[in-house]
């Protein structure tokens, strides 16, 4: 288990991709907080965004606001892949936001607890997969605001494959995330015990 020192903060689209996370490491629902679903015990904190760039980007902004102790900062959500099976966790080892061509490269732990990839941040779903890469819809948002509070070793995208072409984007479901989220929470404590 996280020791209480650590300050970890988890951006989430989802309700069903928090669940686990939050059980996972007893966050406990925050109901002072009225703008974002607020979830935290000790110096670990959630926060549900929603989907999309502009909002993950604000809901890191605010939850920076809520609690602006120096933190680490993971992005935590299902990502689609032009040809990597389901289930598989990686991080992002770049960032491209679609829209505007911001780039970020990230700067993974050493060593990294899994594999990474490059990740584009689209404003759609995406059903072509035409990069060997990850698509999402929120990492460039979270990390323009979270690059802004923390430095980038201690800035992370930790994505789990939920679609490519065999099992396209329409097929996801919420127990399907929960799912595929559960399967991972080890490793997504190995990445939060990694970092320093």
């Amino acid at each position: 288990m996280t020791t209480p020192s650590r300050q970890i903060r988890f951006v989430v689209a989802l309700p069903s991709e928090a669940k686990p996370i939050n059980r996972h490491f007893g966050l406990i629902r925050d109901n002072k907080a009225t703008q974002y679903s607020l979830y935290r015990n000790q110096g670990v904190a959630l926060v549900i965004s929603g989907i999309g760039s502009e909002v993950s980007e604000q809901a890191t902004r605010w939850l920076h606001e809520m609690l602006p102790e120096p933190a680490i900062w993971i992005n935590v959500g299902i990502a689609g892949h032009s040809h990597l099976p389901i289930g598989v966790a990686l991080l992002a080892s770049e960032i491209l936001h679609q829209s505007s061509g911001r780039r970020w490269q990230t700067r993974l732990p050493a060593p990294p607890p899994c594999g990474s990839a490059p990740l584009i941040t689209c404003a759609e779903p995406e059903t072509g997969y035409p990069h060997n890469a990850l698509y999402d819809m929120e990492a460039a948002g979270f990390y323009s605001a979270a690059s802004t509070v923390a430095p980038a070793q201690r800035i992370h995208c930790f994505k789990i494959v939920s679609d490519n072409p065999q099992s396209p984007v329409h097929s996801i479901n919420r127990e399907m995330i929960t799912r595929l989220m559960n399967d991972q929470l080890n490793l997504l404590e190995q990445l939060s015990n990694s970092i320093t």
